[in-house]
């Protein structure tokens, strides 16, 4: 069986004071979030990448067991959709650096645009610009990505196909490289993770976890709905329920 890794998609949220951490805040969430979960996605810089020097503190304020997985940056995905994209993806790399040398990351993350077609010659280029020892992820979020040569693409290049629990795409249990890579985000209405998982939808994901468990050899998932704290509690309910330990430390939820 695989190892499981569960946390959530970012950990700095107003609201999740007096949920996730004490009601008086956390003088540093990100270490407080470690004691919680063993992994976090940093979304951040999906907006703006910081200095190399602030991972560099991520790694430093978190145990040597905690994992990170980050967003490429949407002037690769939106913006340039994939194209001439050499300069943005050196400042990407230049910032996972000290991840990537502590030995602490495990994925980047290329959330798709939504108005962006497969488009096969592109979809090559670019794959073949990525490092080939960088494991990368893959969100699709347009229908046109749903077929046997997008995914054969992703064996090709070794990307991990993410699979999502959304509104708009069908769960997909595709595995293509030697991890899997999973996003919860949920199905709100206009938000999609302006959402609360219920405890049957939760429970209808302990099999299908394990089943991508017995396919690859690590499992990563991310809960994106963060709204009321709702990523965390749920995120711990899917890992009791799968039987995971939670991190050694002094905290628990709330």
């Amino acid at each position: 069986m695989a190892e499981i890794l569960l946390g959530t998609s970012g950990w700095d949220y107003p609201e999740w004071v007096g949920k996730v951490y004490p009601p008086g805040g956390a003088s540093d969430k990100l270490r407080y979030y470690a004691d919680l979960f063993p992994i976090v996605e940093v979304n951040s810089t999906f907006y703006r990448l910081p200095a190399p020097s602030v991972a560099a503190s991520w790694v430093r304020r978190t145990p040597s067991r905690f994992r990170f997985a980050a967003k490429f940056p949407q002037t690769i995905t939106h913006q340039l959709r994939l194209v001439s994209t050499d300069e943005e993806l050196g400042r990407f790399l230049a910032m996972l650096r000290p991840l990537r040398e502590a030995g602490r990351f495990v994925a980047a993350l290329l959330q798709l645009p939504p108005s962006l077609p497969f488009e096969p010659g592109t979809v090559r280029a670019f794959y073949a610009s990525l490092p080939r020892d960088l494991p990368v992820a893959v969100e699709f979020r347009e229908p046109s990505w749903l077929r046997p040569e997008s995914y054969a693409l992703l064996r090709e290049f070794g990307l991990a196909h993410v699979i999502v629990d959304g509104p708009h795409l069908p769960i997909s249990l595709e595995t293509t490289a030697p991890f899997a890579y999973v996003r919860w985000h949920g199905h709100g209405d206009p938000l999609w993770y302006d959402y609360t998982y219920s405890a049957k939808e939760l429970s209808d994901w302990v099999p299908r976890v394990r089943a991508l468990a017995e396919k690859v050899g690590t499992v990563y998932g991310f809960f994106n709905n963060h709204f009321r704290g709702d990523a965390a509690v749920n995120c711990r309910t899917l890992a009791e329920e799968l039987g995971l330990r939670a991190p050694e430390g002094p905290r628990r939820l709330l």
